[in-house]
């Protein structure tokens, strides 16, 4: 990619090694005052970003080895309460061999895990939090102020909650706070609300899509869905892998 044109491979059965080298190749500096911020989302070529409710009917193994490999770069990993429901989500785990990398860089063990809810509507017992072992990061819950007060008094023996705004989450409040405490590169997973209000915002830094080979129809969100931005946001592409039908797609801001 030094000569500015994206990489192409095709394939039909990508080494999962190949596929890392491509997303961890580029630096990803920290803007001022926030972190890096990437989008990592899978669709159907129809659009839809879930079956039944869920991203994993979508996914083959090329997708997850992106999944992984981005988890394994981020400090943060940032989802609406919404999708964290959906996907049932425990604490970030990581092999052994991404953890000594990840303790070379300077980073914590695993990334941490945070969630935005202007509403609260977390459970306390839910895996996210239940699973938690003596060296996890506590998850961190992104809230305003007007939420339910009994929610947050529950949430606060198994989580770290901060209002990032009043009644509406303030997204660059948001990134603020993960700046403040260090992280540098955010990733988000979703869902299609919390990715439009990012890209309203003008805070996407990287987008990374994979297209399943799939037409599923039925009414599920866009990628990102909201209010749109007064300008799109203008993306350049930095590397198209095809394996056994997916279409790993990688672009940064232009």
């Amino acid at each position: 990619m030094d000569d500015g044109r994206p990489a192409v491979a095709l394939g039909q059965d990508l080494d999962p090694g190949q596929v890392a080298a491509l997303y961890t190749v580029d630096a990803r500096p920290a803007p001022p005052g926030r972190p890096w911020l990437a989008l990592n989302m899978i669709t159907s070529v129809d659009g839809a970003t879930a079956v039944g409710g869920r991203s994993g009917g979508l996914s083959g193994d090329a997708d997850r080895s992106v999944f992984h490999t981005l988890r394994g770069l981020a400090d943060a990993v940032v989802a609406g309460a919404g999708t964290v429901r959906a996907e049932n989500y425990g604490p970030a785990r990581a092999e052994p061999a991404v953890i000594v990398t990840r303790l070379a860089r300077g980073q914590a063990p695993r990334p941490r895990i945070v969630v935005v809810s202007g509403r609260l509507a977390l459970e306390p017992t839910s895996r996210l939090f239940a699973e938690l072992g003596p060296d996890d990061p506590r998850p961190l819950v992104l809230t305003v102020a007007a939420a339910d007060e009994r929610r947050r008094e529950a949430l606060a023996d198994v989580a770290e909650v901060v209002d990032v705004g009043q009644r509406s989450v303030d997204p660059a409040l948001a990134l603020a706070v993960l700046g403040d405490r260090g992280v540098r590169f955010a990733l988000c997973e979703g869902g299609p609300t919390l990715n439009g209000t990012l890209v309203a915002a003008g805070l996407v830094d990287e987008l990374c899509l994979t297209l399943a080979p799939m037409v599923v129809a039925g009414d599920s969100a866009r990628l990102a869905h909201g209010a749109s931005p007064a300008t799109p946001l203008g993306l350049e592409l930095r590397h198209a892998l095809v394996d056994r039908g997916e279409l790993l797609l990688r672009y940064t801001r232009a």
